[in-house]
């Protein structure tokens, strides 16, 4: 993926996030959600001291994957929402450069620690968060549903 790069979410980029957001988990977010992060330039205010960002990678209209994830200022804490990466560039590299990159924005941006929930099952992306240097810390019994969570958490340095 040469010419594709990590940005903030366009309305272009809908359709593909859709897509790849439905195929990768059991309950999709709505559409409606990303609808409001591209018309908000990929920076969306819920109030004075957080805001949700999301970054695609790919070119426009063409997105190989996305990360979202919450800033938390006074509390200088990050949450990662959800990351995705499309099942034809899955095991390229590609969540792990997103992962790195919203670490990094958090960094930039002041945060000092940041967490995240993941299936109990999704060995993949424990791995991906292992391998970042993130630790499970907790477990939600039926998070899921059916299913609970690990969490993972990171303080930076």
């Amino acid at each position: 993926m040469t010419h594709s790069k990590i940005r903030p979410i366009q309305l272009d980029d809908l359709d593909s996030v859709t897509e790849i957001e439905q195929y990768s988990f059991p309950n999709p977010w709505d559409q409606s959600i990303f609808f409001q992060l591209a018309l908000s330039g990929g920076r969306f205010p819920v109030d004075d001291d957080t805001v949700v960002i999301m970054d695609v990678m790919g070119k426009r209209g063409s997105v190989s994957g996305y990360v979202v994830w919450e800033e938390y200022g006074e509390d200088k804490h990050g949450h990662i929402l959800n990351l995705a990466v499309h099942s034809s560039h899955r095991n390229k590299g590609y969540g792990q450069k997103m992962l790195s990159h919203s670490l990094s924005s958090m960094k930039s941006s002041k945060i000092e620690s940041c967490e995240l929930e993941v299936r109990e099952s999704n060995h993949w992306a424990k791995h991906l968060y292992e391998n970042a240097g993130m630790t499970a810390v907790d477990r939600r019994v039926g998070y899921y549903e059916s299913e609970d969570a690990i969490i993972y958490a990171l303080t930076f340095d």
